[in-house]
């Protein structure tokens, strides 16, 4: 079994992400989904377009359930294709603090509850 690279765990989500830039293009809007979160990260899943590693993107992430949203900027780290599907592994590089900490303060409750409840 290969060696963990991350820093941080990654707390599973589902939360809808908006691509507002790519390399590629600007002003493109796509939606898609946040898989899980971390401090210095998150997984996308897309269904539309092959995505690079290394490739930078712009994004809005949204958090309905705490009428949240956050830009942030990143860089893929890695993809993949699952299902017909790609998995990307986004590295965060510019995404405001406070959002984030508020973020991950209402993430990490829900997927400390589920663990525990998979557990018993």
């Amino acid at each position: 079994m290969p060696k963990e690279k991350r820093k941080f765990l990654r707390f599973e989500c589902l939360l809808p992400v908006d691509l507002v830039k790519s390399k590629e293009k600007s002003n493109l809007v796509e939606r898609f989904t946040a898989r899980d979160f971390s401090v210095e990260g998150l997984k996308l899943c897309i269904n539309f377009k092959n995505l690079e590693p290394g490739s930078s993107l712009d994004l809005k992430l949204y958090c309905p359930e705490k009428k949240l949203f956050a830009s942030l900027s990143g860089e893929v780290a890695w993809s993949k294709w699952v299902n017909n599907r790609q998995e990307v592994g986004l590295k965060i590089k510019k995404m405001d603090k406070k959002l984030k900490s508020e973020l991950m303060n209402w993430i990490f409750p829900r997927w400390l509850a589920k663990e525990i409840e998979e557990k018993l």
